[in-house]
């Protein structure tokens, strides 16, 4: 495939208070034209105020399933076909990069690019049959110039560095790859290692992702209709990158502003390798200045399909920022990459194929041996009867009591080499002088006796001569002597030397005793209160007022998931319908082809049909086609309504816990009121809240959906395990 260059999508952050005075965006050409004032406090100043950028595509104040299908879908399609791929979000700290590449929590539209390739991949896997695909997932994060595994807890620090292969592919050496033979499994991991991300609060982002991640999906391809021993290997890699700043504007301080200097760091040297890629006769590309750009090595200018989705916050405050991204976005479309599909050859297919052929041969040459009325011909290996026999046929001829040896194959003739060897060893003799002294006899044609032999084998010992070992009968090399004063070698199985004691980091063994994610520091119990209000009293009072913006989502996530339901009930009433009248056309056709008492025939021997026969096999094929589309809308409907339900589940513990948490920050530890098992549901995420009275989520329905359907709950299961696991470890940490 010819090299192409980088595609490069501007995606703009919603705001109300847009810069209109600054940016000027064009979605229908794709422009963005910027405009920034001087600054009149100093005397000179020759920077420019005018800046004018084309891209490939502008995103703006559009929806994640749109910024699926324009930056993601096709790449996702040309790694299915064996091309890796690979999808970068860059931009300034809160422009919405996470957001983009792994989107929200809140309502299922929400979704990010990642959990829509998961869902793309295996929606392919199942619909292609024919096509045997392996899924193996890796999450790398790159936090403060350091590799951590985020499938893994227990990383040591020493255990990942960055390895080349034969084939010049980047790969981590000790980054666990964990296989998913479902859409479950894979987003239980890539939310697993959403849990573990470095995550801290910011002066820009409450909730800031201090660190590089790359979640990477390995594809094996294997084909079962085709040659089975030809694999392709592809791999998509999905970049969120950790949002550049300002230090002297974000006022960041401590540990913040160390994470800063290294995440300010490592993308000035993503930026000079993006432009070293980008000029002209440039023979050193400074991959390994960092960790990051060095684990990107294939992405930027290999054998990869890439494509950056630049981040911008379209406000006045924000404008300085904003012009350095779209230079490093224009910078980023000059890098021009080479991608080919992988093929590799897998090596124990290929010993099958090779036995198959072997074999098939064997029986080729034995027909062909049994036409030429040649037999007893020896192709396998010969046994120790045949190797005796072979031997006794070598001393006979060096002996001159039988005048020739027979030669049937080539098989036969390496044999009889490797007897003449073993012949020389038990005469005590070399190799070259029996040779010469067989070769005299033969010339002088005379008789050789008892004492003439042993005249020649004491010659042979004279003209022994020191080479570098003695000759192996097996194979016909010359086995060498090791010196009397070398070291012996080591015995095999030997265990290496232990590496060195664990690195003790901030995010290595104790990263959750120092992890930078912030929690909010809850304020201290209230005594002035002698006696706590009911619970029902306590909780309708916090829902109008500190918790209203919880009761709030949680009434419209149970709303829409009405609505929803609703729909899937309407649609499953479609589908039953169009199926009662499938069976019952089916049943009208099979009706009349029995009552038709022959069978018209045409000319040409073939079956004519009437018109009302041809009406129903018409009606009929609409109707399955109706039927089709009928049920794989309400499929995509019941997804759609199985992660409502886990919306709803999920905002009203959301709302139950933070009440609890609200009334024990209130009135302290004194709960008379407080149901007992209401509290334990609320810490233990149980499926009952009597709060709702119009919803209840019991073992029993849920049990019930998933026999229905488990393959629809895949994200709604995925989901509820992260924040179980997130539960675990923030009551671990208490």
């Amino acid at each position: 495939m010819p090299a192409s260059r980088v595609q490069v999508a501007i995606r703009t952050r919603p705001t109300s208070t847009f810069a209109r005075n600054e940016l000027n965006i064009d979605t229908k050409n794709n422009r963005i034209s910027v405009h920034v004032n001087k600054d009149t406090t100093q005397y000179v100043n020759n920077k420019l105020e005018d800046w004018a950028f084309k891209f490939n595509r502008i995103l703006h104040n559009v929806d994640q399933e749109e910024t699926y299908e324009t930056c993601a879908e096709d790449i996702v399609n040309s790694v299915l076909q064996g091309y890796n791929g690979t999808i970068m979000a860059y931009g300034q700290t809160g422009a919405g990069k996470t957001f983009t590449m792994m989107g929200g929590t809140q309502n299922y539209k929400y979704r990010g690019i990642a959990p829509r390739a998961v869902a793309h991949v295996f929606r392919h896997i199942q619909t292609n049959p024919q096509v045997a695909i392996t899924v193996r997932i890796s999450y790398l994060e790159v936090y403060n110039e350091q590799f951590f595994d985020l499938l893994q807890e227990n990383t040591r620090l020493q255990d990942l560095a960055v390895m080349d292969d034969a084939q010049g592919n980047v790969s981590v050496k000790g980054l666990s790859m964990k296989t998913a033979t479902s859409e479950e499994e894979a987003l239980n991991l890539l939310f697993e290692g959403e849990t573990n991300r470095a995550i801290a609060e910011h002066q820009m982002n409450k909730n800031s992702t201090r660190s590089h991640c790359i979640f990477t999906m390995h594809l094996d391809i294997r084909s079962r209709i085709e040659s089975s021993e030809k694999v392709v290997k592809s791999k998509l890699n999905l970049v969120d990158l950790a949002g550049s700043e300002r230090v002297k504007n974000t006022g960041s301080s401590g540990k913040t502003l160390q994470e800063a200097n290294y995440i300010n760091k490592s993308l000035t040297f993503l930026e000079q390798v993006v432009i070293a890629l980008s000029s002209k006769g440039r023979d050193h590309i400074p991959f390994r200045q960092s960790k990051l750009t060095n684990v990107l090595r294939d992405s930027l200018g290999g054998n990869c399909k890439t494509r950056l989705i630049a981040n911008i916050w379209i406000e006045a405050r924000h404008i300085h920022e904003t012009v350095s991204t779209l230079k490093f976005a224009t910078r980023m479309m000059r890098v021009a990459n080479t991608p080919t599909i992988n093929e590799r050859q897998d090596p124990a297919m290929l010993l099958k194929k090779y036995k198959r052929q072997i074999r098939e041969l064997k029986q080729e040459l034995a027909m062909h041996d049994s036409l030429a009325n040649r037999n007893n011909i020896q192709y396998d290996d010969f046994t120790p009867e045949q190797r005796q026999e072979a031997y006794e046929q070598v001393a006979g001829y060096l002996e001159d009591k039988i005048p020739e040896i027979k030669i049937v194959s080539v098989r036969q003739i390496q044999e009889l080499f490797r007897q003449f060897k073993e012949y020389v060893r038990k005469n005590g003799g070399s190799a070259p002088a029996v040779a010469m002294e067989v070769s005299k006899g033969a010339g002088a044609k005379s008789a050789a006796g008892d004492g003439d032999v042993k005249s020649q084998q004491g010659a042979a010992n004279q003209a022994k001569e020191a080479g570098v070992g003695e000759v192996d009968g097996a194979g016909g090399f010359h086995l060498g002597e090791a010196d009397a004063g070398a070291a012996p070698p080591e015995p095999e199985g030997s265990a290496p030397s232990q590496p060195g004691e664990d690195l003790k980091t901030a995010h290595g063994d104790t990263k959750h005793a120092s992890s930078p994610k912030s929690t909010n520091p809850k304020p201290a119990p209230s005594k002035t209160m002698d006696k706590a209000p009911s619970e029902e009293e306590a909780f309708e009072d916090y829902k109008k007022n500190q918790g209203q913006s919880y009761s709030q989502q949680f009434e419209e996530n149970k709303k829409d998931y009405q609505a929803k339901k609703l729909e899937l009930k309407e649609l499953s009433n479609q589908v039953n319908k169009l199926k009662g009248e499938i069976d019952k056309m089916a049943s009208e056709l099979e009706e009349v082809r029995a009552g038709a008492d022959t069978q018209a025939m045409s000319p040409d021997g073939i079956p004519v049909i009437d018109e009302h026969e041809f009406s129903i096999i018409r009606n009929l094929k609409a109707k399955k086609k109706s039927y089709q589309a009928a049920f794989h809308k309400r499929k995509m409907v019941k997804n759609e309504v199985s992660y409502m339900k886990s919306l709803v589940k999920q905002s009203k513990l959301k709302l139950c816990s933070q009440f609890l948490d609200w009334y024990r920050a209130t009135y302290g530890e004194q709960q008379p009121t407080i149901n007992s098992q209401k509290k334990e549901s609320a810490q233990k995420a149980a499926d009952d809240d009597v709060l709702d009275d119009g919803e209840k989520f019991d073992a029993l329905e849920r049990q019930r959906i998933m026999e229905e359907d488990p393959d629809s709950l895949a994200f709604f299961n995925a989901r509820k395990t992260m924040m179980a696991t997130m539960k675990r470890k923030k009551l671990s940490r208490k």
